[in-house]
């Protein structure tokens, strides 16, 4: 654990300057002015001029709330630093066009942040970019929190190349998640050829002190947490939740896999031997970017190609509690295993992770197992884990179900997340709602049948906030909406929560990310704006806000049959283009639960 003090970016730009304007759908930055009754009214957080889109992250009772921001409009680049392969995919010619005073267009520039960004960056040799930015927003403002980036003169990193996210706070507005290191760039020199031909070869490439490293906040003092184990890359550890008591859950690596060891001694072997054309470090990283990006193969649906992301790492992981002191300090820890034991001949990772924590000091979250209880490496999977007194125990084992996580438990210990069975043949996300004290696992309702359902949170009223598709045709690709479901009350409706708010608001309500005791939800709301370029045109584009509902006494609005299907005056079905980066399964993934 450590305690630093960090530098602040220095905002520097030097491409050329673009204007955004709102459409017709006028909406304000703050309070929106309502005449009709709504059963919610909507605030609409200011994004900061620093990032293109902010998303919600959760929100305590205090109605303050955690936010990422995405895709930074702020990053000077250095052009000469890049491949050619990199420039001449945004159309610049490194040998014709003047690299040291090139102008980049708008397209250019978020073209390059997207690439060059660390989860789809898999060229070391390129500079790396960061993309997110853990927020707090104390109901008037959002500051941005950037932990990593002092450079050591001695050894010099990157500016612009870390990344932080916020999963979790409690009521007294402390907030955890995790930051990467800034990345620096080395040297690899390896002999090719024999004899008269042999030469020696100097490469670049990118490196950095460590993964991620769990992160701890109040606002003022900001505190760190190593991982266990850090053989290789520096290891990873992340904070997901933090309770009243601050008691804070997540996972850290605690052992190199089995198979990621092999493959290190390998990496190892040819350093040692003098045949290896790329550094220990290069080795191990690309290893890691691949399991990081990888898939479950093994429940890709004949159906449908829709993959699962399976997000693994070189490393066995451990879902971590820490009881932390006011100040951040580390009291004790705690780790815990797994639903089931690694099977003799599997060397993969096996892992579990801890996503939420509530106040009587229960977590829960995901954990490796294998279907049936058959402990075959084709028959791995995740599923919804609660780590409670010292052991690990399943939300169920019922063979129907093919992967899931817990995301949420409120204080009267009901879980929420979401399964995946198959339906008519293709695999969907189920929401469901799981009772600690009864054992009794319940499907959330949906608005159709093989609507996939991810929960997401849930008060301690039993209100379920989440995302659910809401159309019902075959495509892969199908629309979804942000939903409330009262799981206490009788006969209660599955709420679009686009009908919860005026028809002519603007937004597009994607999905409710958090709610808290007072049933104050934060969504994501996208909205269309004008856009103005270099050149003067003018073009619509789609972005993400975060949205504030705060609960009035009206009544549904019935949007859907007004306009015929869930879609906002100015923002249609292109918004499901720019949600590409939400899709079900890459949800959970992306943000606040789970980011492995």
């Amino acid at each position: 654990m450590s305690l630093k003090t960090y530098k602040k970016r220095v905002v520097r730009l030097s491409m050329k300057k673009f204007t955004l304007g709102a459409l017709s759908v006028a909406i304000a930055a703050s309070f929106i002015s309502i005449a009709q009754a709504n059963t919610y009214n909507i605030q609409q957080v200011e994004t900061p001029e620093k990032v293109r889109d902010l998303f919600p992250i959760a929100i305590n009772d205090n109605r303050h709330s955690i936010v990422l921001g995405q895709q930074p409009k702020d990053i000077e680049f250095d052009l000469t630093l890049l491949s050619d392969s990199i420039l001449r995919n945004i159309g610049i010619d490194p040998e014709v066009d003047d690299l040291e005073n090139y102008q980049l267009s708008r397209q250019q520039y978020e073209t390059l942040v997207r690439g060059l960004r660390d989860s789809v960056n898999t060229d070391v040799s390129n500079p790396r970019v960061s993309f997110y930015d853990a927020g707090y927003f104390d109901g008037q403002s959002v500051v941005f929190n950037e932990f990593f980036e002092d450079t050591d003169a001695e050894t010099p990193e990157m500016e612009y190349s870390t990344d932080h996210i916020y999963n979790g706070l409690n009521n007294n507005n402390v907030r955890v998640g995790w930051g990467s290191a800034p990345y620096r760039f080395n040297e690899f020199t390896y002999t090719t050829g024999e004899g008269d031909d042999e030469q020696e070869v100097t490469t670049t490439y990118t490196s950095r002190a460590f993964t991620r490293q769990a992160i701890w906040s109040n606002g003022d003092t900001t505190k760190t947490y190593p991982a266990p184990e850090q053989a290789y890359l520096g290891g990873e550890s992340v904070m997901m939740d933090i309770n009243d008591q601050n008691v804070a859950v997540g996972y850290a690596s605690v052992a190199v896999s089995p198979a990621s060891q092999a493959f290190a001694d390998d990496c190892q072997t040819r350093l040692d031997e003098g045949t290896a054309t790329r550094s220990l470090y290069t080795c191990l990283w690309q290893r890691w970017i691949n399991l990081s990006n990888a898939t479950a193969a093994n429940l890709q649906s004949f159906y449908s190609r829709a993959t699962i992301n399976s997000n693994q790492s070189i490393y066995d992981m451990r879902a971590m509690v820490w009881q932390l002191d006011v100040n951040g300090e580390v009291i004790s820890s705690q780790q815990y295993g797994t639903l089931m034991e690694r099977g003799e001949e599997d060397e993969g990772d096996f892992s579990s992770y801890a996503a939420a924590v509530n106040n009587n000091g229960i977590a829960v979250g995901q954990s490796w197992t294998y279907y049936e209880g058959i402990q075959e490496e084709g028959r791995r999977i995740k599923m919804p884990a609660i780590f409670i007194d010292g052991e690990v125990k399943p939300i169920t084992e019922d063979p129907v179900y093919l992967w899931g996580a817990a995301t949420d438990i409120n204080d009267e210990n009901q879980v929420v997340g979401f399964l995946i069975r198959r339906v008519q043949g293709i695999n969907r996300y189920i929401g469901f709602i799981y009772d600690i004290e009864s054992e009794t696992l319940s499907e959330l309702p949906s608005f159709f049948n093989g609507s996939s359902t991810i929960a997401t949170a849930i008060n301690n009223d039993g209100l379920i906030v989440g995302t659910a598709e809401i159309d019902a045709d075959l495509s892969a690709q199908r629309r979804r909406v942000a939903f409330s479901y009262e799981s206490a009350v009788e006969g209660a409706n599955f709420i679009n929560l686009n009908d919860a708010v005026a028809c002519d608001s603007g937004y597009f309500l994607a999905s409710a990310d958090g709610v808290n005791n007072s049933g104050e939800i934060v969504a994501t709301g996208i909205r269309p704006e004008e856009v103005t370029t270099e050149d003067g045109e003018t073009t619509t584009e789609q972005f993400a806000k975060t949205l504030v509902l705060d609960p009035s006494s009206g009544e549904l609005n019935n949007c859907t049959q007004e306009e015929g299907k869930i879609e906002r005056q100015g923002a249609s079905t292109g918004v499901f283009g720019f949600l590409s980066m939400l899709l079900i399964g890459g949800l959970i993934t992306l943000r606040r639960k789970f980011t492995r």
